[in-house]
């Protein structure tokens, strides 16, 4: 508005200046500037009194001070005017009788006024509506009145009525104007959280076996700790204590494929020829019958010499040397203690035995053989002695074997102390010694029939730890070095029982066809070839075989190691042979004698379900879940999982747990289950159960709590179960996008965004909408045009309904309108203006931009129009107060451009209530107020409102403005009354 006023200003001052000054008479002129954060001043001083140029805005960025003619003269150019630190002044120029003033910037306000009779100021304030200038229609200077009083009045309003747009209420696409290219990336949605890797097996890794029950794990011990449990030795059973490192395989051959292989990647083994005498012979075990299950036959007298090996290492006779000792004969008294010591030891009295060997060591007459034969006793009944723990008399037994050592090191002895001490300092974890004293033996005594033991007892140290691969490749190692030691028989046991652990049931088959043909009575020496025969057949579908191995082991041995697993697995055979009634009876016996062993366990499990259920479903599970036979399953498994963590049945008793807990609609709790399993068992063959169970337990957890919007507790669970993440592609399209609206509602608008704008393809469906609406949403509430116009093109040709195609269309405007894209936004705004379906919060907006289109066109009418529309809107829906007064503000200037002050005077008012007293947009206001007023001819209304701004604030950029404006008007009356007739 200090337009207008400097206009009225300016027309005034040069009518009383052509009057009052004479022509001629050249003026010095004198410029300086001050400047503050806010404004720039320049003041001008005159050599002679009230001489007052016309200050007239002739550019953008110019403001023209135009003198009368000949006032100035070149001399008067101003010369050293640092305008440096100014605001908006850049600098002025000499033009004839006009000074120019060249600005910095088109958004700016200027007023100028006169202070004294020799000075004049001109004021430049910042003001973003000079940005909208543009020179008058006629090139002249500015009236007193706008628009101008003999100007006739342009058609009113209310001749007008609003445009109508048809209604549209098929489906279709958006109705848009071309949109502009991409204008840039924003609001993108980032990458979906890095899921955690998933328990799955991955594409080209080795499978690892999952056993589902502890038959398929090869004498896996129940109660007793890893250092006790039995391991095969070539004399038949003893503990051995497993170290508590790894250690690398020793064996340097690669395992040989044989013939018959069914497909790559197979274990296969090259196995030495059966003797011809064996193979003609075909010694065949007799046919065996079942036992009565109530009544099972009594055991068979235990194999001779199967526990009465006196020694760790049974080792082969060895031929002496000529120089052996001999005999000892009656006389010779230490030769005799010797023999009897060795003969309570062969006894079990190893206390007596290892004291009288300490005795007579200890003779310093002792002969050198008596001595060392003496030494390498020792350390053998120390080794027998300390069977079940060597570790823990370590230092005891290794600094026995290295006395005798050290007795002889040429002795023929040697080679078996170094086995032992390898082997001790392998259960000992020792690792760099057991290889250091391996390959002495290896190396210094490559003929010995111990050296094949070293590959047995690494094959042993794998298969304790679990590292079945080494442990084959160690004991196919032994076999196939040397297929004539005696103790070929022991690595083809071993690579049998690890093939199982392998899953490679067929070649286990193939080994152990192998050991009963060419060792057909081995199984009276070692029964437990008969259990792993009976576990081969089992997985190998022989359900037949398998009976028979296991009740000819039940039998043979019925108090031995693992009789709790043979009778559940005869539970198993029977169930799965038809014969419920039998297979019912061994899980009671197995129940009853052994409660807390796993066989115990297993059985209850199997009576609880009422059948073998391995592989657990769901599905499966469930229909079992409706009619529990036997105890609480609940119970069950959580008794496996709590008192069995170490037992090969506590994976599936932890799966069945979740698959409970699911069937209980304890969704959390099942959840955590399952998430449980896949941390413990990540690379188990039921993985991907576990995951079928944690996603089918979030989806259901998620409907409930979606129905609840309990929103942070939804986003909790996902977060806190990596698994999730890992399976996204699992999870519904209802869930993801129920999870994307928690993350909504809690704040997290990327992750919200990452999960719905996978949705929004090129064809539109239930779930691409309610995914382009969360999206919508989120762009137009963070400002986000660019996504906007983006995300509208992309789906542009979708059919929409009516309402969600106006709600898009207003979205794609707004933000059109935003990025500087008026012209397009107003094909949009046109059609929403006229759109009576559309609501008012909504609605007045398009009004508000068509009313500023119109006054930016000098279509006054409409403007007032659609402006009258806007503002009665936006106070009816009481949003967007400053749009508001946007819009008030139109609708004065459009109704003064129309010459209709009264309305014009009632919407300033209207406007002023809605500013506060003091601020700029308030004095400027009331500056208009006045202008109006006497635009009415209410002279006494101008003044009194142009004097209550000068008093009350004088010193303001408005209360001089008005102070100017009242000192122009009484400048201009002492001018008429000069001018009248007298």
């Amino acid at each position: 508005m200090s337009h207008s006023l400097s206009a009225g200003f300016r027309l005034l001052l040069l009518t009383a200046l052509a009057v009052l000054l004479p022509a001629g008479g050249a003026l010095a002129l004198s410029l300086s500037t001050v400047s503050r954060p806010d404004t720039d001043s320049l003041l001008l001083q005159f050599a002679k009194p009230g001489i007052y140029p016309l200050v007239s805005r002739t550019g953008p960025v110019e403001i023209s001070l135009t003198f009368p003619p000949g006032t100035l003269t070149p001399e008067d150019k101003p010369e050293g005017v640092d305008f440096g630190a100014s605001q908006f002044i850049e600098g002025v120029r000499l033009a004839g009788d006009t000074l120019v003033v060249r600005l910095k910037t088109d958004a700016f306000g200027f007023v100028g006024w006169p202070q004294g009779e020799r000075e004049l100021k001109l004021q430049v304030y910042r003001d973003p509506a000079g940005a909208n200038w543009r020179p008058p229609a006629d090139a002249q200077g500015a009236q007193t009145t706008y628009p101008p009083r003999d100007e006739a009045p342009a058609q009113q309003s209310a001749a007008l009525k609003l445009p109508v747009t048809p209604p549209n209420n098929k489906p279709g696409p958006l109705e848009l104007p071309p949109l502009p290219p991409s204008l840039g990336q924003g609001g993108v949605a980032p990458a979906a959280p890095a899921g955690t890797a998933s328990g799955a097996q991955k594409a080209g890794e080795p499978k690892e076996p999952f056993y589902a029950v502890p038959y398929s794990l090869r004498a896996t011990a129940m109660h007793v700790s890893p250092e006790k449990s039995p391991t095969l030795r070539p004399s038949g059973m003893e503990p051995l204590t497993p170290p508590s490192a790894r250690a690398p395989s020793a064996a340097g051959d690669a395992p040989v494929v044989a013939q018959g292989g069914s497909g790559a990647g197979e274990y296969r083994v090259k196995l030495p020829p059966i003797p011809p005498a064996v193979a003609a012979a075909g010694e065949a075990r007799g046919a065996v019958t079942p036992p009565s299950p109530a009544a099972p036959a009594a055991a068979a007298p235990p194999a001779a010499g199967a526990d009465a090996a006196p020694a760790a290492v049974a080792v082969a006779p060895v031929k002496k040397p000529a120089d052996a000792i001999p005999p000892p004969k009656e006389e010779d008294h230490d030769a005799n203690t010797l023999v009897a010591a060795q003969a309570e030891k062969l006894a079990g009295n190893y206390d007596a035995a290892i004291t009288m060997m300490s005795d007579l060591k200890k003779k310093s007459d002792l002969s050198k053989d008596v001595r060392e034969e003496t030494l390498h006793s020792l350390a053998a009944t120390l080794l027998d002695k300390y069977r079940e723990d060597p570790v823990a008399h370590y230092d005891e037994i290794q600094g026995a074997l290295l006395e005798a050592v050290n007795a002889n090191t040429d002795s023929f002895r040697v080679p078996e102390a170094m086995l032992h001490l390898g082997m001790l300092n392998l259960r000992a974890g020792n690792i760099p010694e057991a290889k250091g004293y391996f390959n002495v033996l290896r190396k210094k005594y490559p003929s010995d029939a111990n050296v094949p033991l070293i590959n047995f007892y690494w094959g042993e140290y794998y298969f304790d730890r679990g590292d079945f691969k080494k442990a084959a490749e160690e004991y196919q190692a032994l076999i196939e070095k040397f297929p004539e030691s005696k103790y070929v028989r022991e690595g083809a046991m071993g690579l049998a029982k690890t093939l199982v652990r392998l899953s490679r049931y067929k070649e286990a088959a193939q080994i152990a066809d192998y050991i009963n043909k060419r060792w057909p009575r081995y199984y009276v020496e070692f029964p437990q070839i008969l259990r792993i025969d009976g576990d081969i057949a089992f997985k190998n579908g022989d359900m037949k075989k398998a009976r028979d191995d296991y009740m000819l082991f039940y039998n043979m041995s019925p108090k031995v190691k693992d009789e709790d697993l043979v009778l559940s697995r005869l539970g198993d055979i029977y169930a799965k042979l038809g014969n419920r009634p039998a297979a019912v009876d061994f899980y009671n016996m197995a129940v009853k004698d052994y409660p807390d062993a796993e066989g115990g366990l297993i059985a209850k499990m199997r009576l609880a379900e009422q059948g073998v259920h391995d592989q657990p479903t769901i599905s499966e599970m469930f229909s079992l879940f409706d009619k529990p036979a036997y105890g609480s399953p609940e119970d069950i498994y959580e008794g496996i999982i709590r008192d069995h963590p170490n037992s090969p049945l506590a994976p599936l008793a932890q799966i069945k747990l979740a698959m409970w807990l699911l069937y209980r609609q304890n969704y959390p709790d099942s959840l955590k289950a399952a998430a449980r399993y896949l941390e413990r068992y990540p690379k188990s063959e039921l993985a991907p159960k576990a995951e079928e169970v944690a996603i089918t337990a979030f989806e259901k957890m998620a409907g409930d709590l979606i129905a609840h919007k309990d929103y942070a507790r939804l986003v909790a669970s996902y977060r806190d179960n990596p698994i999730l993440a890992a399976n996204r592609g699992m999870l519904s399209d209802q869930t993801r996008l129920g999870l994307a609206l928690a993350y909504l509602r809690t704040g997290k608008t990327r992750d919200a965004l990452a999960e719905a704008l996978p949705y929004i393809g090129p064809r539109e469906n239930d779930n691409g909408m309610m995914a382009l609406t969360m999206a919508m949403g989120i762009y137009e509430d963070e400002r986000s045009w660019r996504d906007i116009v983006d995300l509208a093109r992309k789906v542009q040709s979708w059919k929409f309904g009516a309402t969600p195609r106006r709600r898009l269309e207003y979205v794609v405007a707004q933000a059109l309108e935003n990025l500087g894209e008026s012209d397009r936004a107003m094909t949009i705004w046109r059609k929403l203006a006229g759109d009576q379906a559309l609501e008012s919060g909504k609605r007045c907006y398009a009004m508000y931009f068509m009313a500023r289109a119109s006054m930016a066109q000098k279509d006054y009418a409409k403007a007032e129009l659609y402006a009258g529309e806007a503002a009665f809107m936006f106070k009816e829906s009481g949003q967007d107060p400053d749009k508001r007064k946007a819009a008030l503000n139109i609708l004065v200037e459009s109704t003064r451009a129309l010459g209709q002050f009264p309305k014009a005077f009632k919407w300033a008012r209207e406007y002023a209530d809605m500013c506060k007293e003091g601020d700029d947009d308030w004095a400027s206001n009331r500056l208009r107020e006045a202008a109006i007023l006497r635009a009415m001819g209410d002279v006494d209304g101008w003044r009194k409102t142009l004097v209550a701004m000068r008093d009350a604030a004088p010193d303001s950029l408005y209360g001089r403005m008005a102070a100017s404006d009242l000192a122009t008007n009484g400048l201009e009356s002492r001018l008429n009354a000069l001018t009248q007739p007298q």
